[in-house]
């Protein structure tokens, strides 16, 4: 019976990753197939919740309390970009903003009561074990929120989260209080052209925050330190889907376009922050456009997404 052990949570890990990856790709199996998983890595107890479209399990061994949702199921992908699943909402604390639809999705797991067998009633009974927390697409952005919820709301300590093709969650002000506290054990890997953690969009005020790891088309990995995103960042980010095929041909030959005129312009005048945005906006905008048709597709259709095939790969050595 194969263990589940995991490194220090405060420096990038593939043994992590490769561990936490294969539960996060798991949680979209059935609850017995998870929880055969769970037994197989030598976990002991288990508890698999499914409230609305919100599904997720808990394994607890000695050591790890482990909480691994489930991502997104293809045809409800482009709800992310709807204006109603947007807005920013506060939630049960008093600093920052987060994804209305995300946040719902976690608080239906989470219910105030904190019942017997609920989200926060497990991980109030944690005991000394450590919380490790994961998901993939959707799942990593309520792997995210319930770190925050945990240990904001809840007083639970969080020793690890690592997510897996994740959009942005919250605001700024959301951003800049989980990262003061639980940055350098946040780990978000992109995977090259994988189009869902561009979105929703950083000129929506949304913001990532944490360790970002990323890895390039040929497999290289590119990690920074733990930080909120930076305009810089984010253009970056929009940036790298002008050659790839995150956007078809005429979207990347009229952002080329926009690129070529704004460094030209800038060159000459100098960068203004006016003219900054207005590109990061118009980027943005085609991105946002091609997202909404690929969701509505389904997330197998979008490129780099697939934890079977796109994620997990990147961990299988080492």
């Amino acid at each position: 019976m194969a263990g589940f052990q995991l490194e220090g949570a405060t420096s990038w890990s593939v043994r992590n990753a490769r561990l936490l990856g294969s539960a996060a790709g798991i949680a979209y199996s059935s609850p017995e197939v998870c929880q055969q998983w769970a037994r197989n890595h030598g976990f002991s107890d288990f508890a698999f919740l499914s409230v609305a479209d919100t599904q997720a399990f808990v394994a607890r061994n000695p050591e790890i309390l482990l909480v691994a949702f489930r991502g997104t199921e293809p045809n409800q992908a482009a709800d992310w970009l709807t204006d109603a699943k947007c807005r920013h909402l506060p939630w049960d604390h008093p600093k920052g903003r987060v994804h209305e639809g995300f946040y719902q999705s976690l608080k239906s797991v989470w219910p105030a009561s904190g019942a017997a067998g609920s989200l926060p009633k497990l991980l109030a009974d944690r005991g000394n074990r450590k919380v490790w927390i994961t998901g993939h697409s959707l799942g990593g952005a309520l792997a995210e929120v319930c770190a925050a919820q945990a240990f904001f709301v809840a007083k639970v300590p969080v020793e690890g989260v690592y997510t897996f093709g994740q959009p942005r969650v919250g605001d700024s002000e959301f951003a800049t209080e989980v990262n003061q506290k639980l940055g350098s054990r946040i780990f978000h890997v992109i995977n090259d052209r994988d189009i869902v953690p561009r979105v929703p969009l950083f000129g929506m005020r949304f913001r990532h925050y944490g360790r970002r790891v990323f890895f390039t088309h040929d497999g290289k990995r590119e990690e920074g330190s733990s930080a909120i995103e930076s305009f810089k960042g984010a253009l970056n980010l929009a940036r790298l889907a002008w050659d790839l095929d995150l956007v078809d041909a005429s979207v990347r030959h009229e952002a080329r376009l926009l690129v070529t005129s704004f460094l030209s312009d800038l060159f000459h005048t100098g960068a203004s922050q006016e003219k900054l945005d207005r590109l990061l906006h118009d980027l943005e905008q085609a991105i946002l456009e091609r997202s909404k048709a690929l969701l509505r597709a389904g997330t197998e259709k979008v490129t780099d997404h697939s934890m079977q095939d796109s994620y997990l790969p990147l961990f299988a050595q080492g």
